[in-house]
């Protein structure tokens, strides 16, 4: 069997969101490889996934059908591209078709149905390490609190109102990766965060019964990227001034 390139090689969220490609194709038996920038290669640490997808780091290392990866690396194509040693999937492009439908895109791209996405995310969680940032953010008082993220990948929206409870904002910790705050995530009264990566984890932790606020990143807003994406009971805002807690 050819062995499946999936190209979709950064975006945190993102490569949560695949896992289900990833597993599907996986499953047949084939050889799937998944290049990935080195910036966003810690995402891969934190994931379970099967023994016969590779994640090699596109920026450094060589590896198999690197000059395939190269010249097919900015080709935009709606589905499978058969080459004849390979299966190419190019995933990260899908944008350019309609950037408002890129998630779901990359599933029409794959052929797989996107319905459950969330529940093909594996993580590999070190509670002890959870229990540690938890305390180290001050978050053992017993106290309610928001967790607020202002940051997507393109820039900061300040939210002009403040939350009923404490609030503690998502933010770089040395030592610590996004997916070290699932106990943080877990345990909050409130979460309120513009749409990126942090609101896909929400969904893969499966956070139910308190409020979920999400404001869009985009400009004009939009949240037709994420109406077949998100599943849990999100109150959404076009924009930071429209968020209401109350």
């Amino acid at each position: 069997m050819k062995p499946v390139i999936i190209f979709q090689p950064g975006m945190v969220g993102d490569l949560f969101f695949i896992q289900k490609i990833v597993k599907t194709y996986a499953a047949t038996g084939r050889r799937v490889i998944m290049p990935v920038l080195q910036k966003h290669s810690w995402v891969y640490d934190t994931l379970v996934m099967p023994a016969n997808v590779e994640t090699p780091i596109l920026d450094t290392e060589e590896f198999d059908f690197r000059d395939e990866v190269m010249f097919l690396a900015d080709k935009i194509a709606m589905s499978p591209i058969e080459g004849p040693n390979y299966t190419y999937l190019s995933l990260f492009f899908s944008w350019r078709y309609a950037p408002e439908q890129t998630m779901d895109l990359k599933y029409q791209v794959a052929g797989v149905p996107m319905e459950d996405w969330s529940d093909h995310v594996e993580l590999k969680r070190d509670r002890e390490k959870e229990e540690h940032l938890f305390r180290e953010l001050g978050l053992d008082d017993g106290v309610p609190y928001c967790l607020v993220n202002e940051t997507c990948s393109t820039r900061t929206m300040p939210f002009p109102y403040r939350a009923p409870e404490k609030e503690v904002r998502l933010r770089f910790v040395e030592g610590y990766s996004l997916v070290d705050w699932s106990t943080v995530i877990e345990r909050a009264a409130r979460i309120a965060s513009v749409d990126t990566s942090l609101v896909l984890l929400v969904e893969v932790l499966k956070i139910r019964g308190v409020p979920l606020h999400v404001v869009s990143r985009y400009e004009p807003p939009s949240f037709r990227e994420l109406q077949n994406v998100l599943k849990l009971a999100w109150l959404f805002y076009f924009r930071p001034e429209h968020l209401q807690y109350a």
